[in-house]
Parts: C-alpha cells; sequence; structure tokens
C-alpha cells in the first residue's frame, strides 16, 4: 500500500519539477533566469520540491485513513498538514514563498486519490472532481471569519475578497478546478509537440482563463487582467512557441514582465495541477 502512496506523490513531486523546469516562462522561474522574481531561482524551487514530498505522501495517506469518515472532516485534517508542509518550505527556502499555492491545490487532489484508492480502481475524472467540489464546499466560509477591525493581519486572498469580491484559488477549488479539468487538462493533452513547448503554451493558455490573483498583487491593479489578455493573445495569434513569430514575441513577454513586476505564479500552480492529472491518467488511476 505505501508504494502505490509513494507513487502519486512522486508524480506530484515531478509535476512541480516540470513546471519550474520548463524555460522562457514570462516573469517566472526556470533553469535560465528568475523572471521577475529576483530573491530566488532555480535551486530555490528545487530544494522546495524535495522537502515537500514526504508531506505529499502525507496527504494521500490521511485521505486513505479517512475515507469512510465525512470528508469536510478529511479537508480540516489536511489544511493543518498542508501548513506543517509550508512551515518545511520556507525552512529550506529562507522565508521564500515557492509552493504555497501548489501545497494547497495538490494536498486537495493528493487526499482524493487516497480517498478513493486510485490505484485499486480507476476513477473517472468527472467523479474526482465531484468529491474535490464535496471536500471543498465550505471553503468560502474562510472568508467569514476575517477581522474586519484589522486588515493589517489579512492575506493577499482576503484583501481581493473584502475590497473585490474575488475569491481567487478557493473558489477555483469549490468549483471543483473547472479551469483545469474542462480546459487545461484537454488543452494540454490535445497539444502536438514537445514536452517543452506543451508546457510553456498551456501555461499561457491557462493564464487567459483565470484571473491570476499573483498578477494583480505584482502590478497592484484590480483590472490588469484586461491589460493582461491583450499583451498575451497575439502569442497565439502568431501560432504559440511552435512558430518562429511566437518565439520571438514569447522572448518579448519575458522582457515586458520583468519590465513590469508581472507574475503569473498562480497560472503556473494551475500548470502543476495538470501535468498531475496528466500522469496519474497514463499510470491509469484516472480515466
Amino acid at each position: 500500500m505505501h508504494d502505490n502512496i509513494q507513487k502519486i506523490a512522486q508524480e506530484a513531486q515531478l509535476a512541480m519539477l516540470y513546471e519550474v523546469t520548463c524555460i522562457n516562462k514570462p516573469g517566472l522561474v526556470d533553469p535560465v533566469d528568475p523572471g521577475s522574481h529576483q530573491d530566488m531561482d532555480i535551486f530555490t524551487f528545487l530544494q522546495s520540491s524535495v522537502v515537500l514530498t514526504p508531506y505529499f505522501e502525507e496527504f494521500i495517506q490521511t485521505g486513505l485513513d479517512r475515507q469512510h469518515q465525512p470528508i469536510e472532516e478529511t479537508f480540516m485534517a489536511i489544511r493543518q498538514i498542508g501548513l506543517e508542509a509550508e512551515t518545511a518550505m520556507f525552512s529550506v527556502t529562507n522565508g521564500i514563498n515557492t509552493h504555497k499555492g501548489a501545497i494547497f491545490s495538490l494536498g486537495i487532489f493528493l487526499a482524493i486519490c487516497g480517498r478513493l484508492t486510485i490505484w485499486k480502481v480507476p476513477c473517472k475524472k468527472s467523479f474526482f472532481q465531484k468529491e474535490i467540489q464535496k471536500m471543498t464546499k465550505n471553503l468560502l466560509n474562510d472568508f467569514g471569519k476575517i477581522d474586519q477591525t484589522k486588515p493589517k493581519a489579512w492575506t493577499w486572498g482576503e484583501y481581493l475578497f473584502v475590497n473585490h469580491g474575488l475569491t481567487g484559488i478557493r473558489g477555483e477549488a469549490k468549483r471543483g478546478y473547472p479551469c483545469v479539468f474542462d480546459r487545461g487538462l484537454p488543452y494540454y493533452q490535445a497539444y502536438q509537440g514537445s514536452q517543452q513547448d506543451k508546457m510553456i503554451d498551456t501555461l499561457l493558455f491557462l493564464s487567459m482563463e483565470v484571473e491570476d490573483t499573483n498578477l494583480i498583487k505584482r502590478s497592484n491593479n484590480r483590472h490588469v487582467f484586461e491589460e493582461y489578455q491583450l499583451l498575451i493573445r497575439p502569442y497565439f495569434e502568431l501560432g504559440g512557441v511552435k512558430t518562429i513569430q511566437g518565439k520571438k514575441y514569447l522572448d518579448y513577454l519575458n522582457q515586458q514582465f520583468k519590465k513590469k513586476n508581472w507574475s503569473i505564479g498562480g497560472s503556473a500552480d494551475l500548470l502543476i495541477l495538470t501535468i498531475f492529472l496528466d500522469k496519474i491518467m497514463d499510470k491509469g488511476w484516472l480515466c
């Protein structure tokens, strides 16, 4: 049993490693360029990816151990594991947030893997998605606990909800990650090209599908998404990374992102989830 848990956790780790080793991601860290993140590099992400793997196993084990208990209780348990994983991450990155968003979302996905024992009976994507929705149905209640008298204590997600009504990754989770299941994964799996090309184009495709709260934070502009879409759209009109013109425009995008201090870290997390789902489908655990 432990062997299967370890294998699934390794697929999650691989998904994170695939994402960070994808080169020329506008504004994001890759093996040759830190993008807009001057406080980190590829090695920061490698350290983080390695230290998180035992927690990935714990997410799966917790889902398995609690498979006959109310799913909302499982979610409360994995949130605590997530906090421990964040502490481990910060301990090896000198306090730099490399994977906080990925920990949150992968924790949910991995707990569902354990709960459904996907290594025994392959699970349909639609059922997996419904289980996510059940697990996170009360997630937006977090916003009801915000102390309106202490705005300095708010997280960025809380600030966006109070001031702009944006639910961010919590809202995406509550809906069952439709951006991943319904858009990112089909695009990724239908893509004809190298692994590198597939990842870069899927990343930018995903970034056009969802308002990235990390982008809003880095730009300090609630309405930046409209400007962002106008900047990205020509990339796909030029054929994406498969064409010479598309590659040149990708270089231009990277320069513009660094100039504007933009980052689409939230979209990178969605790419990680997309890669992870594709990998467990390749193993025959999800169909």
